[in-house]
């Protein structure tokens, strides 16, 4: 389970399963290896790497505590220890092992459900960590109440939708009083846009998250804690909506409208249609960007704004506007430009300028470490890469308005204080220095003092237990420390600081909403900006919001279900000011529900904080890990046996995977049957992950099964001659056993190297008198003399690149490139070269796709009959050639050709696309669909096979069978994208050879666009 914003990530999910060997695929980013160590809890092994016994010792007993919370509404108890993984840092979540796909930077957390692991990173602040462990230890018990019911199963888990499983982590964590989920409900109640439980199961628009958050929420309130254990178990028993039935003896759709009208009788009973007039014009919206519109950041001359933005429809990327129109003048960072870059860290930080407007610095992801890039406006180019040693993270970088420093929110040993970097001397200097979380630092204009975020109390405030942030005024030169009383118990975030000085300038929910605030610095005393029934805020609460240059302001809002900016003066808010005299936190608008007469045992726990009973002192140990291996995975799992008019066979498959807890050590197993009993195959294969440089060895039986047509001539004893068409089967059978290492150097490149010895046997059959279709397969077999058998020694090297991003069905944007070589030391004097060359050039929504493909034998064994010959023919090379009428003899027909011409030991492979995003989100597709993701693709394709007896040459026609002249095809595909399980592609190819256009040929693929 995965705490992040699903609107983007469901399309990146479609194409960023990287696994280990495979032919393209990103890499997972790996450079670090950690020594972990096992701390043992009452419920818990955690497993760490942190220095400070103290921090071990908080994290457990917040784990027990959301233990005992969870346990209490759910009614579960775990029967074994759950393993509980912790990171000190998401630049080293992001390289573990123990999740096989990426991580990617706005994944907060991931529970999987097999071994119940749950992976985390500490963060910047003590709530977000204590939220996110909260949150994902709902998904472990989750997995083990399906485990542990004889009724359900694990795979149980795909009958209940995503908003009900991410909502009540949601709700369970975080309870009925949230700013951030009611300020999206509102926005979708003022504007009619609240979805049905049907659309939210359906669409991915409507954020499983925040959506989910509010249905639990509206459960508890209306029925009671008890029936949130109830309804999961039905909802994985039958599904949600037999379930709702069952349950709640309810339509879906009576229990949505009744949730709807809930909702908005409590939301928007404090909205008032002449108190919310949006101050300032949209800057950046869809028209000139996308629906998430993130992180604006302000020149200081006033003449430029970079934010973030999905205006590319594929990824988040970093985009620089001008502000006096707002038209988009270049796009700073994207991952295809600069591949080189593990991640943006767009989640919750923006990026600063220099005092000159000349420079912007942000932050991302390389080599296992956050780092501060420097780009170069000028010349549209990094031109510097700041990297903090000793510290575990950094984020929020602010450029001081003299020059000469950059200050940023660094996190170590999690614990975030504010550091400063001289861009002089170079050094480095930690300003803050305490057990609070501190982040989101803002410099005075006179580069004198900081303003920063921290959750360090004020002298009047008590610890509060509810979750609060206040504003730090840090003098850089005496020390200085002072902490401003704003509003008891609010999350008051973002602060900036003006020209002048006097005032700073926040966002706080202290009345349940997101609005913008005031500070006067030598009064203390408080005003309010603005009064917006949703509010100013970014992807999460904690993301940059405002940007201020002179009289200039930016802020970010959600408006009708977008994320639009704003932009508007200081002089102009001056007229919405109105003086705030309470301190104290009003959480009525913030509470998703009206209070109840139901007494609730998530919201006593979180308001009051309780703690389990004290656990003896020996409960809590240190004790030394068990590499022990457990099943990751099985899947594929099929069996049966087929009879029919073309004969019968048989079938089936199953795989599995295994690993030790920390993912380590993986060892993968298959075997699978797919025709006749002799096409029996297995694999089995075992990797060691734990270093950068990672290493393994496989054991395979392989069975390879080809087929060919061929016409024989016999004469009859009437002297006549009689051609008949034969299909010959060929199988070729490899043993293999072989070691094998690869390296990632980033994201996007890799290199592999290979040793194996194989050992290769052979059987051959054919059907004479081929008069139909169906013959291929109930004609009479013969068995014909097959070579034989070798055993050969291999070596393979291949280097990758792959910065490629996924659309709806194939690649969209960015290159791959694959080079790998293959040398037989012995029995067989051969060896091989492959070249394999793509390029996407994406053209808003649609893209145009480029390869180039090259695959030879060479040397005295590359036309052995020992090997299967290539077929230019195939699908993947050039369609339209599988099956054909066209076939015939070119030496007699100069109308036709010979199989002959498409089989070879080299082929070389051009293909052209125009790709056209046909059906799914309307922002992509031609046709909007809320399932189902598809593409068109009108295609070129054209290649060229020979071997040692012919030779290429490039005549459009030929009448010698030694001559072999490239042959191209037409059409257009229709690929189908399979929930991500599997693409297929129909697809209509016109053939073009002998200067000729054949009639169009039906084929199918089974793969994701090339």
């Amino acid at each position: 389970m995965k705490l992040t914003l699903t609107i983007l990530f469901l399309l990146l999910a479609l194409g960023s399963n990287p696994v280990t060997a495979q032919y393209f695929g990103q890499n997972k980013p790996s450079y670090e290896q950690f020594d972990f160590e096992l701390y043992k809890t009452p419920h818990f092994d955690i497993y760490h790497y942190f220095d400070s016994p103290e921090r071990v010792n908080q994290l457990a007993g917040l784990a027990e505590k959301w233990y005992y919370y969870h346990q209490q509404v759910l009614i579960d108890t775990f029967d074994t220890r759950n393993p509980l993984i912790i990171y000190s840092n998401h630049a080293d979540f992001q390289q573990t092992n123990t999740i096989h796909s990426r991580i990617e930077v706005g994944t907060g957390g991931v529970t999987e459900g097999m071994k119940r692991r749950v992976v985390l990173p500490v963060t910047f602040s003590h709530h977000q960590t204590d939220h996110v462990l909260g949150h994902e230890l709902v998904h472990a018990f989750q997995y083990h109440i399906l485990t542990k019911d004889v009724e359900i199963s694990l795979a149980a888990i795909n009958n209940i939708p995503l908003w009900m499983i991410e909502g009540m982590a949601e709700f369970l964590s975080l309870g009925s009083v949230n700013s951030q989920t009611a300020l999206w409900m509102r926005d979708a109640l003022i504007h009619d846009q609240f979805p049905t439980l049907k659309q939210m199961t359906m669409s991915y628009r409507y954020s499983p998250y925040r959506y989910g958050h509010a249905f639990w929420a509206f459960i508890s309130y209306k029925y009671g804690e008890q029936y949130i254990p109830r309804l999961f178990k039905a909802a994985a028993a039958t599904g949600y909506e037999q379930a709702i039935g069952d349950v709640l003896m309810l339509s879906t759709d009576s229990l949505s409208i009744l949730w709807k009208e809930t909702l908005a009788a409590h939301l928007l009973k404090t909205v008032n249609d002449s108190t919310f007039s949006i101050i300032g014009k949209p800057l950046i919206s869809k028209k000139n960007g996308g629906r998430y519109n993130l992180n604006p950041s302000l020149s200081p001359d006033g003449k430029y704004i970079v934010f973030l933005s999905e205006r590319y429809l594929y990824d988040i990327d970093l985009f620089m506007a001008d502000t006096h129109n707002g038209e988009v003048i270049s796009r700073i960072y994207t991952a295809t430009s600069h591949d080189e870059i593990d991640a943006l860290n767009f989640i919750e930080t923006s990026g600063s300028w220099s005092p000159d407007s000349r420079f912007f610095a942000f932050i991302a992801f390389k080599k296992g470490q956050s780092e501060c890039f420097v780009f170069d406006v000028k010349k549209k180019a990094i031109v510097k890469e700041i990297k903090i040693e000793d510290v575990d993270e950094i984020s929020w970088p602010a450029w001081s308005p003299s020059g000469e420093f950059i200050a940023f929110a660094g996190l170590n040993e999690g614990v975030s204080d504010i550091y400063v970097y001289n861009r002089q001397s170079r050094q480095v200097e930690n300003l803050t220095q305490n057990r609070y979380s501190c982040m989101q630092p803002a410099w005075t204009p006179d580069s004198k003092a900081i303003v920063y975020v921290t959750d360090q109390p004020v002298v009047t405030q008590s610890q509060q237990t509810n979750v609060y942030y206040n504003i730090g005024l840090l003098n850089i030169n005496t020390g200085t420390n002072v902490i401003l009383r704003t509003f008891d118990d609010a999350k008051n975030l973002n602060p900036i600081v003006p020209q002048g000085g006097e005032k700073i300038l926040f966002l706080s929910d202290r009345d349940g909403r997101r609005n913008l605030y005031a500070i006067n610095l030598k009064s203390n005393e408080l005003f309010q900006v603005t009064d917006y029934p949703t509010g100013i805020i970014g992807m999460t609460e904690y993301s940059p919001a405002l940007s201020v240059a002179g009289d200039t302001l930016c802020y970010s809002m959600l408006w009708d279900g977008q994320f639009k900016i704003y932009q508007t003066t200081l002089s102009y808010i001056k007229r919405n000011v109105k003086p705030v005299y309470q301190h104290q936190f009003q959480p009525t608008a913030s509470r998703l529900m009206p209070y109840s007469s139901i007494p609730s045992q998530v919201e006593t726990n979180l308001y009051f904080n309780r703690r389990p009973l004290k656990q003896p002192i020996d409960s809590f140990y240190t004790d030394h890990i068990e590499p022990k291996f457990k099943l990751d995975y099985l899947g594929n799992a099929s069996v049966g046996v087929m009879t029919g008019r073309f004969g019968t066979g048989m079938a089936g498959s199953v795989e599995a995977m295994f690993s030790d807890i920390l993912g380590q050590n993986m060892l993968y197993t298959a075997i699978s049957i797919n025709g006749e009993i002799y096409d029996f195959g297995g694999h089995v294969a075992y990797v060691n992950k734990k270093n950068r440089i990672k290493f393994g060895a496989g054991l395979s039986h392989i069975p390879y099964r080809s087929g060919s047509y061929s016409y024989e001539s016999d004469t009859l004893p009437d002297g006549d001659v009689l051609q008949t068409l034969n299909y010959t089967f060929r199988r070729t059978y490899e043993d293999k056993v072989s070691l094998f290492t690869f390296l990632p150097v980033n994201k996007t490149r890799r290199i592999e190297l290979g040793v194996a010895y194989a050992i290769y046997n052979y059987r051959i059959e054919k059907i004479k008198d081929i008069n139909n279709y169906s013959s291929i397969y109930s004609g009479k077999k013969e068995r014909l003399p097959a070579p034989p058998g070798f055993g050969t020694a291999i070596v393979d090297a291949a280097f990758v690149i792959d910065n490629a991003k996924m659309g709806l069905a194939s690649p969209v944007e960015g290159k791959r490139l694959r080079i790998q070589m293959e040398k037989y030391l012995h029995k067989l004097d051969m060896h091989t070269l492959l070249i394999d060359y793509r390029r996407y050039f994406f053209l808003k929504p649609y893209s145009l796709a480029f390869r180039i493909y090259h695959y030879g034998r060479y040397g005295s064994d590359a036309d052995s009959d020992r090997l299967n010959q290539l077929f230019l023919g195939s699908p993947w090379f050039v369609r339209g050639y599988d099956l054909g009428d066209f076939y015939g003899d070119e030496t007699i027909d100069p109308s036709t050709i010979s199989m002959n011409q498409l089989i070879g030991s080299r082929m070389l492979v051009t293909n052209l696309e125009w790709r056209i995003p046909f059906t799914g989100p309307k922002e992509i597709a031609w046709i909007r669909s809320q399932f189902l993701f598809s593409e068109m693709a009108f295609f070129l394709d054209g290649g060229l096979s020979w071997n040692k007896d012919s030779y290429p040459t490039w005549s459009l026609s030929t009448t010698s069978s030694r001559k072999r002249i490239p042959v191209f095809s037409a059409g257009l595909a229709y690929r189908i994208n399979l929930f991500g399980a599997m693409v297929i592609e129909p697809f209509y190819a016109f053939p073009f050879h002998q200067n000729r256009i054949k009639a169009g040929e039906f084929g199918i693929n089974i793969f994701a666009g090339w």
